[in-house]
């Protein structure tokens, strides 16, 4: 990711002046979260999860994505102490499938779809999100500490 144009030019931009639109979907690690999504798409684990959400594929690519911005300079954090324990903030919600998965999805039931937020984010749900994916990294470094992913 670190290597991406979209991430150079956007590293230390302003999330909420971003949009999905913005985001090049031709870049290697979009096409690596592509694939990422069709793993959990593979897995009847998730599956079932997400029967009943109304969420396409698509949908899931865009959560992945706005979360993604939603911690940008660093999307990473530490998931242990292990020195090679650090994973994207959008990655654990399905690593940790009952404390963040289904929270996560449990509340989308009560967020209501705007328009600004689609116009502006090009997202539905772009908020919650933003700010689900901001209060999961604080968690984390809270109780493992920071990391940057340039130390990655």
């Amino acid at each position: 990711m670190k290597q991406s144009d979209w991430f150079k030019k956007n590293t230390d931009g302003d999330i909420y002046k971003m949009s999905l639109s913005d985001v090049n979907r031709s870049e290697t690690w979009v096409s690596c979260v592509n694939k990422f999504i069709d793993k959990v798409l593979s897995e009847k684990k998730y599956v079932l999860l997400l029967k009943d959400m109304s969420l396409t594929k698509n949908d899931l690519i865009d959560i992945y994505l706005l979360m993604t911005i939603a911690t940008l300079p660093n999307p990473i954090f530490k998931t242990g102490k292990s020195k090679f324990g650090y994973t994207l903030v959008p990655s654990v919600m399905y690593q940790e499938i009952n404390k963040q998965l289904k929270e996560f999805l449990g509340s989308l039931s009560f967020q209501p779809e705007n328009d600004w937020e689609q116009g502006q984010f090009g997202f539905r749900y772009a908020t919650h999100c933003i700010t689900f994916a901001k209060h999961l990294k604080k968690v984390h470094e809270n109780v493992y500490g920071k990391i940057k992913i340039d130390d990655v």
